[in-house]
C-alpha cells in the first residue's frame, strides 16, 4: 500500500488509527482448492497491508501479488485474495536450490531488487547473464540465495544463545535488565516484546553476551545504588502502569487543502507528487505509521491521533488543542514551528503530558517545563562529541581554534577548550597532551599556516556556517597543501554539519582535508539492523525510505517502546539507561536543569575516508 498516495485521503482535522492484530474472523488458514490447486482465501481488513498479509501466510508479496493482480492498485476492505498454500509458494519460488525467481514488478529497478533481497546488482547479473538493466513488467529473473541463507543460519544460531529467569513477584523488565546488565530493548527481542506483560513464575528468556569486554567508568558516571533503584521501581511499577493502548497525537503540517488543490491542478507528470510544504510531515509520518505497526502486538496497541497544523497557523493549532481528546493523550509529538510548539507545550505542561519536538528547536523551550524533550541537540549539545574525538585521536597533535568574528558559531570554541581540559584532567594516559591554541583570524590564513607544524598532525576547529569564508580556507589550504613547501604537512579539519550543503566545494578538497564533522541523523547503510528495517519498508511501501521517514520511525521506535516498557514516558530509567540508536538517530536525553526539559545530547562524529562518510562515533 503506497502510503505517500494515501495519506491526503486519510489525515483531515482527526485521524485515528488503531495498530495491532485485530481477531481475523473471514479468513482462515484452511487450504481450499481452486482449479485443482491448493490456495489459503484472506478477507482484506482495515489498515491491513501486503506485507502483514505476505508474514502471516508466509507467501512472498511477489506471488500474492501475480496470482491477484488487483493488489497493484493497493488493497481494498473486503476485497477476496487467493493465496497459494506453502507447498505451492515455495515449488514456484525456487530455482536449483541456490537461486529464487522474481517477478518484475512495474516500473521496479535492478536497484530496488538488490536492496530488497540485500544482494548487489553484479550478483544478481550473474546469475542472469542475459539480463540488462532495462527489465519488462512480469520478467522472471534468477536472485542468488546462498548468502541470504548463511547470513539466517547465523543469526539463528546467535539467537538460540540465552538463559531462563523465573519471574518473581513485583519484579519488572527494568528491574530484570539492571539484574543481568542487558538492554531492555535485548530482553524484548527475544521475549516476544512482553506482549503479555510479566507474570509471577512465569519464564522468560535472558540473552547472555558473547563478547565480554572491560570498560573504565568515565568518573561523572551516574552510579544508582540498589536502595535507590528499589524506589524507583516502587515509585514506577510498570506492572500497575502499563495498559493496552496508548494515545499518541501527531501534530504536522500536512497542508491538506493547499494538497487538494494541488492534485486537482497538476500535470500528468506530477501524479505521484505532493504539495511541497507538506513533504516533511508526509514522510515523516509514513515512517511513524511503519514504526508503530512493527512494535504493536495483539495486546498492547497504539492509537494514534493525526492532525495537520497547516505550517504556522496559530488559530488551527488552538482550536486542535481546544479538542477534549488531547488530555487523554501518553505523548504529543510536535508542531514543528517554534511560536506553535512552545503554546502546545504549555498545554502539554498543564496536562503532565510528554512532548517531543522531532525538528531543531532553541533551548528556551525546555526552560520551566519537565513535559519537553528535544530530539535534535544544539550545537552546544555535540560538544562532548567532539571532546572525546580531540582526547581520543589527536591530545599530542597540533590543535587549533579558528575564531571568524562574523560566525556566531565561534561561541563554540570556549565551552569545547573547557570539555577538552576536563577530559584530559580524567584521563589516566600520563603522555603529555596539547593544549587548544585559539587563533583570531578573518581571511588572513597565511597567520594560520605559521602556526603549522611539520611534524604533527594539523588538526584545526572552525565553527562557522558562513560558506564564503568556509570556502576561501577550504582553497587556500588546498593550493598550499598542494605545493612542495607544504607536501609533507597534514591537516585535518573539523567543522559543522552544515557544510555538507556546501555545493562548492569539491568531494577531493574535503578527502584532501580529511573532515570531521558531527551531525544529528546518519543512516548507516551497512549496518544489518537499518538494512533489515529498510528492506522490510520497501516490501511494505514499495518506495525507499528517506532520512525524514527514518526520522519518524526512530523518534516512534524509541518512544513507543518506552511506552511499551514503562508504560509512561516520565520513568526516570528512560533517562538512567534507555539509550538507543536507530536507524539514523541517536538517543540520550540529559535534564537540562532541575525544572526543565530533556535535550538529546547524542550525536555522530563523521569523517570523509576514502570518498565516503564513514562514522567515527
Amino acid at each position: 500500500m503506497n502510503l505517500i498516495k494515501n495519506i491526503l485521503l486519510l489525515v483531515g482535522i482527526l485521524l485515528l488509527i488503531t495498530f495491532g492484530v485485530a481477531a481475523q474472523q473471514l479468513d482462515s488458514l484452511e487450504v481450499h482448492q481452486v482449479n485443482g490447486k491448493p490456495y489459503y482465501i484472506h478477507i482484506v481488513e482495515k489498515s491491513e497491508s501486503l506485507y502483514a498479509i505476505s508474514k502471516k501466510y508466509n507467501v512472498p508479496i511477489d506471488i500474492i501479488k501475480r496470482e491477484n493482480p488487483s493488489t497493484l492498485d493497493g488493497l481494498s476492505i473486503g476485497e477476496k485474495l487467493f493465496l497459494p498454500a506453502k507447498k505451492e509458494a515455495e515449488i514456484e519460488n525456487t530455482f536449483n536450490g541456490n537461486v529464487i525467481k522474481h517477478e518484475v514488478l512495474p516500473q521496479q529497478t535492478l536497484y530496488a531488487i538488490s536492496k530488497i533481497y540485500n544482494v548487489k546488482i553484479k550478483e544478481i547479473m550473474a546469475v542472469n547473464p542475459d539480463l540488462t538493466e532495462n527489465l519488462s513488467e512480469g520478467q522472471l529473473i534468477n536472485i542468488p540465495v546462498k548468502q541470504i541463507r548463511s547470513e539466517q543460519k547465523e543469526k539463528e544460531k546467535i539467537a538460540l544463545i540465552w538463559k531462563e529467569h523465573v519471574v518473581k513477584k513485583g519484579e519488572t523488565v527494568y528491574g530484570i535488565s539492571k539484574l543481568y546488565k542487558v538492554s531492555i530493548d535485548s530482553l524484548s527481542l527475544v521475549n516476544k516484546g512482553f506482549s503479555q506483560g510479566l507474570k509471577e513464575g512465569e519464564k522468560i528468556f535472558i540473552p547472555i553476551k558473547q563478547n565480554k569486554t572491560n570498560h573504565a567508568l568515565n568518573r561523572k558516571d551516574t552510579l544508582i545504588s540498589s536502595e535507590l533503584l528499589s524506589v524507583l521501581e516502587q515509585a514506577f511499577d510498570t506492572s500497575k502502569s502499563s495498559k493496552s493502548v496508548y494515545k499518541i497525537g501527531l501534530m504536522l503540517p500536512f497542508y491538506v487543502r493547499d494538497n487538494q488543490q494541488f492534485i486537482e491542478n497538476r500535470s500528468a507528470l506530477e501524479r505521484a507528487k505532493i504539495y511541497p510544504k507538506s513533504t516533511f510531515a508526509v514522510e515523516f509520518y509514513n515512517g511513524f505509521l511503519f514504526a508503530l505497526n512493527s512494535i504493536s502486538t495483539e495486546n498492547r496497541k497504539f492509537e494514534l491521533y493525526v492532525y495537520d497544523t497547516n505550517g504556522q497557523d496559530s488559530i488551527r493549532v488552538a482550536s486542535i488543542l481546544e479538542k477534549p481528546e488531547l488530555k487523554l493523550l501518553d505523548l504529543i509529538v510536535g508542531p514543528l514551528y517554534q511560536s506553535n510548539f512552545e503554546v502546545t507545550a504549555k498545554f502539554a505542561n498543564a496536562n503532565q503530558i510528554p512532548i517531543v519536538s522531532p525538528v531543531r528547536q532553541v533551548n528556551k523551550v525546555l526552560l520551566g517545563n519537565q513535559m519537553v524533550h528535544k530530539v535534535i541537540p544544539s550545537q552546544t549539545g555535540m560538544i562532548d562529541q567532539l571532546a572525546t574525538l580531540l582526547v581520543d585521536s589527536f591530545k599530542t597533535q597540533n590543535l587549533v581554534a579558528l575564531v571568524h568574528n562574523a560566525s556566531p558559531e565561534k561561541s563554540l570554541i570556549e565551552p569545547l577548550v573547557k570539555a577538552y581540559k576536563e577530559r584530559i584532567l580524567l584521563s589516566d594516559d600520563t603522555l603529555m597532551y596539547a593544549a587548544i591554541k585559539v587563533l583570531k583570524i578573518d581571511r588572513n590564513f597565511s597567520e594560520l599556516a605559521s602556526k603549522f607544524s611539520a611534524t604533527k598532525n594539523n588538526v584545526i576547529f572552525v565553527p562557522s556556517i558562513n560558506q564564503s569564508y568556509i570556502t576561501d580556507l577550504f582553497n587556500y589550504l588546498v593550493t598550499n597543501l598542494s605545493k612542495k613547501d607544504y607536501k609533507d604537512y597534514q591537516v585535518t579539519l573539523i567543522g559543522l554539519e552544515e557544510w555538507l550543503n556546501f555545493e562548492n566545494i569539491e568531494l577531493t578538497s574535503f578527502e584532501m582535508l580529511h573532515v570531521y564533522l558531527p551531525v544529528n541523523n546518519f543512516v548507516n547503510e551497512k549496518d544489518s539492523v537499518t538494512t533489515t528495517v529498510i528492506q522490510t519498508y520497501i516490501a511494505e511501501n514499495e518506495t525507499y525510505p528517506s532520512k525524514t521517514t527514518l526520522l519518524g520511525y526512530d523518534i516512534a521506535t524509541y518512544f513507543g517502546t518506552a511506552l511499551l516498557n514503562y508504560g509512561t514516558i516520565k520513568h526516570p530509567a528512560i533517562y538512567s539507561s534507555y539509550k538507543r540508536t536507530g536507524t539514523s538517530t541517536q538517543f540520550n536525553f540529559h535534564k537540562t536543569g532541575v525544572e526543565s526539559g530533556y535535550e538529546n545530547k547524542s550525536c555522530y562524529i563523521l569523517n570523509f575516508r576514502n570518498f565516503e562518510l564513514v562514522r567515527v562515533y
